[in-house]
């Protein structure tokens, strides 16, 4: 009795392969960008209103239309940190594949958090909160995707560029950590302090004091990183 043997795909193949995984990420990153406008339309304001009085209409088209605006913001840098990593890719493998989809799942949640936004209310702020979590959750995908491409699966990249790889590897761990500490301390906030509005507002300073803070951080380890390579260059 004959045995079928899964012959590995040759070489021409596999570049195939991994580029339909990056034309599908692009593809799925343009429908959900294309989609946040979607929702977005001009209020139907009565004849009857003068122009001095349209302002309550327009209101929440302008958050509405912000929260677009941010949201893209997000998306397009999703997307361009996912092209910088995916430039590194020489291979693939089942797991990068399920890493990917899940980065994937978050980008696509977008237009549903982000029109979610628009049910804030003063005493119901649990839109903020799925938004935070899908960005918190996005970000821990990348940062996940690079743990797993240049520290535990080192192969799939290609070989070399060993201070692109370890920066870029610590820009999205420090992102990540960002947004997953700020996330727990304005959660923390709401959580003890219910009725404070002025310490919840300044708990969404967290987030940025924390980017500029891992800013500043990440630039002194590229330098040291940097400095550590001319060194070794020097020496050899």
């Amino acid at each position: 009795m004959s045995m079928s043997v899964i012959k590995e795909p040759k070489p021409e193949h596999r570049a195939f392969e991994l580029e339909r995984l990056i034309l599908f990420s692009d593809a799925v990153f343009a429908i959900a960008m294309t989609l946040l406008i979607i929702e977005i339309k001009l209020p139907d304001i009565p004849d009857t209103v003068p122009v001095a009085n349209y302002m309550p209409y327009l209101k929440p088209v302008i958050f509405e239309f912000f929260t677009f605006a941010a949201t893209f913001v997000f998306l397009g840098n999703f997307w361009r940190r996912h092209l910088q990593l995916c430039r590194f890719l020489q291979h693939y493998d089942t797991g990068l594949l399920n890493r990917n989809l899940f980065f994937l799942f978050f980008i696509v949640s977008f237009p549903f958090t982000a029109s979610a936004m628009m049910h804030i209310k003063t005493h119901f702020i649990l839109p903020l909160f799925i938004y935070l979590c899908n960005l918190a959750g996005a970000l821990a995908a990348l940062f996940w995707i690079s743990y797993y491409v240049f520290q535990k699966k080192p192969s799939l990249a290609m070989p070399g560029h060993w201070t692109e790889k370890e920066l870029m590897y610590q820009r999205y761990k420090y992102n990540f950590l960002t947004m997953a500490t700020g996330f727990t301390v304005i959660t923390m906030v709401y959580f003890f302090y219910p009725e404070n509005v002025h310490y919840q507002w300044l708990s969404y300073w967290t987030i940025p004091a924390l980017a500029l803070f891992n800013h500043f951080r990440l630039k002194i380890k590229k330098r040291n990183t940097l400095r550590a390579v001319h060194i070794v260059d020097k020496t050899i």
